[in-house]
């Protein structure tokens, strides 16, 4: 789940000091110290910031990115929202948790960038984990990875490399969440379902062909009046219809959404 928050996680267990002047630690020893380590950390900065009623706390490193990210999830008690999208690193671990999660009863809604499910395993873990009761949508381009708890807490990244999320900022209760959330919801409504035979060369959001004459109108610059009159239906509906084909195609702007749809092929 939510491929990218972790990097490497089980190589923390390799980097834990020896004790000075004693025996080295047996190999679980080392396992156990690394994990408490990194939780403690975190917990440790949560705890601060909480403690000074602040509402942002910036989580510097791959590992302690991957660490905080596994800590929100690991404390959800009703709902795991998230936003799946490169750069991606190892992902077993949040993969094992949130199956745990799942038997719990805590439900999972994740949204897949299209190019998420590109990844040779990631389409069979994201099919595994559907058939677990994960909620799953793919949507073209996603704006940026997330993962959102209990509707409480969420985790953004501020700076990335192709391989990892190389800081993160985490959100608490606030204007900021809220926002945060509304934008998922948004996102989540206009997303196309995950099915198992995921077709990654577009064509699982190829447009009926009511919306082929929309897209055609747009790329053509009707307006919505111009939209809605030529359809028969009102301009408020023709201006839904078209931010709805915006989202999907994953851009920002009229145009955008005409340019788009020529380049996959739908016009």
């Amino acid at each position: 789940m939510l491929p990218g928050y972790t990097e490497e996680l089980t190589k923390a267990s390799t980097e834990v000091a020896e004790p000075p002047g004693g025996e080295p630690p047996a190999p679980e020893q080392l396992s156990q110290r690394a994990v408490q380590a990194q939780v403690a950390s975190v917990t440790r900065a949560a705890k601060a910031q909480a403690g000074s009623g602040g509402v942002l706390q910036v989580v510097h490193g791959a590992k302690r990115v991957g660490w905080a990210a596994y800590e929100l999830q690991a404390g959800a008690t009703h709902l795991v929202q998230g936003v799946a999208k490169p750069p991606y690193a190892q992902t077993g671990t949040l993969d094992s948790l949130e199956s745990r999660k799942l038997a719990e009863g805590v439900r999972y809604q994740v949204l897949y960038d299209r190019s998420a499910l590109a990844r040779p395993p990631q389409l069979d873990i994201t099919t595994k984990l559907v058939a677990m009761g994960e909620q799953a949508r793919v949507i073209h381009v996603a704006p940026t990875k997330l993962i959102m708890v209990d509707n409480e807490i969420a985790l953004l990244p501020l700076t990335v490399t192709e391989t990892s999320v190389e800081s993160a900022v985490v959100v608490r209760s606030s204007a900021m969440l809220a926002a945060i959330a509304r934008i998922f919801e948004d996102l989540w409504r206009y997303a196309a379902p995950f099915t198992a035979n995921q077709d990654l060369d577009g064509n699982e959001l190829r447009p009926t062909e009511e919306e082929r004459w929309i897209l055609s109108l747009l790329a053509s610059g009707a307006t919505d009046d111009t939209i809605g009159r030529l359809m028969g239906f009102s301009a408020r509906t023709a201006h839904r219809r078209v931010r709805e084909l915006i989202a999907r195609l994953g851009v920002e702007t009229r145009f955008q959404a005409g340019m788009q749809a020529v380049k996959l092929g739908w016009l």
